[in-house]
């Protein structure tokens, strides 16, 4: 009864604060969200294929590093050295996918955030709760939660911290026409990444000979926190920008009503907008008003690429269909 106990606990000390962090990244992508569909398939990369390939290469990895003993050198260079590199390899995968094959739905640097941070968020979830088992069976329930108030609350954020950086460098490659910006960005941002995985790492393995080092971890990983938190404010307004400027004309093109554009480029003019058709209207009204404000907002982004990167006859059909929607959309609310 005390595993089944165990098991279930670890479960929901997994799965409820990785909801609750998964939900406010969520929200800050708040003028255009990415597609459920595909934010659950990147989570679940993170939650599945990653854990498994890394448990893999790092199991037939540690096979040469075991000749160094079993001693604190071995723990610092597989935590340090080899579980980083692998780790953050494996959830870059999923976000390279991305960036290749559906680069429609990658537009910017606060996209790539979302995506590597949801890629974080499932890796650490299935991980915790690994660890969870783990302490529970080995050191009690005590052991249990300082565990759980460690992985889940003060370091909770880590892995979704350390895969938003390759997002973002991935995201910042997307509107970049420099050569170095797109072939140099991305894998100075997986190696980031890499760095402060492994500086955390190294921080906690070297504990047991002064608690300084897990200080220092936990100022480089809150700082870092800190920082891409300003990337997203700060890339929500250049958002806002974008929006404001590229949609002017199409009102003047009669794209999109003066009514439209201003709810269009205001998020809580949109939400009180959408909330009153909803209580007016109902839910077919409210999901109209969603759908075009998020083909308003694709109409912008499309646009600022086009200009930006020179995107070439692919954006170009993209924008027209775009208007085309909208348009019909339009007629449909009447």
């Amino acid at each position: 009864m005390e595993i089944v106990l165990g098991v279930f606990l670890s479960l929901l000390a997994g799965v409820i604060p990785t909801a609750i962090y998964a939900a406010v990244i969520w929200w800050f992508d708040r003028y255009e969200k990415e597609p459920l569909w595909l934010l659950t398939v990147t989570f679940l990369w993170g939650a599945i294929p990653a854990i498994i390939l890394s448990l893999i290469v790092e199991l037939v990895l540690g096979i040469p590093v075991s000749v160094l003993g079993e001693g604190l050198l071995t723990a610092v260079v597989e935590s340090g050295g080899v579980a980083p590199v692998v780790e953050e390899t494996a959830k870059a995968v999923a976000l390279l996918g991305l960036f290749v094959f559906l680069r429609h739905e990658f537009d910017n640097v606060l996209d790539g955030i979302i995506y590597g941070a949801l890629v974080g968020f499932g890796f650490a979830m299935t991980e915790n709760v690994l660890y969870f088992l783990s302490s529970l069976f080995t050191g009690g329930w005590g052991e249990w939660g300082m565990v759980v108030f460690l992985r889940a609350g003060v370091f909770g954020l880590n892995h979704a911290f350390f895969t938003s950086l390759t997002g973002a460098a991935l995201g910042f490659a997307r509107l970049s026409r420099a050569g170095w910006g797109k072939w140099l960005v991305p894998p100075f941002g997986l190696s980031l990444a890499i760095a402060f995985h492994a500086v955390h790492n190294i921080g906690a393995s070297l504990a047991e000979l002064s608690c300084m080092t897990v200080l220092f971890s936990l100022l480089t990983d809150w700082g870092g926190v800190l920082v891409v938190f300003a990337v997203i404010l700060l890339s929500a307004k250049q958002e806002k920008k974008w929006i404001t400027h590229e949609l002017k004309e199409e009102v003047a093109s009669g794209v999109l009503s003066q009514a439209d554009y201003a709810l269009t480029v205001s998020y809580r003019q949109r939400f009180i907008a959408r909330w009153g058709a909803l209580l007016e209207h109902g839910w077919q009204r409210w999901r109209q008003l969603g759908r075009l404000f998020y083909l308003a907002t694709e109409l912008a982004f499309k646009k600022y690429q086009l200009r930006t990167t020179g995107d070439g006859e692919d954006t170009k059909a993209a924008i027209a269909r775009i208007r085309n929607q909208i348009m019909a959309l339009r007629s449909e609310m009447g």
